[in-house]
């Protein structure tokens, strides 16, 4: 079994960068995240809802891509961002 490091010259360097690079993608995740509910729930709440009423499986495939479209969006910009910042080359 292996121990964990005990003084600083036994800690990984990168966990450092790992930590600050994941505190900098919670800050813009968040309000993206929250953006685009909020934009869904305003424009998309009614013509999903119709969708989900009248055609149960469309609505399934129309959320499925709204989610798999969201991540996608999401970590190129969050990417773009941190490489903008110096974080990720």
């Amino acid at each position: 079994m292996s121990e964990l490091p005990i003084n600083e010259e036994e800690r990984d360097p990168s966990f450092g960068p790992l930590m600050r690079s994941l505190a900098i993608e919670a800050v813009f995740y968040t309000p993206l995240v929250v953006g685009y509910f909020l934009l869904l729930r305003t424009f998309a709440r009614e013509p999903l809802f119709q969708l989900y009423q009248e055609m149960p499986v469309a609505y399934a495939i129309v959320g499925t891509i709204l989610i798999v479209g969201q991540g996608v969006l999401l970590e190129a910009l969050t990417s773009w961002l941190l490489r903008r910042i110096g974080l990720r080359h």
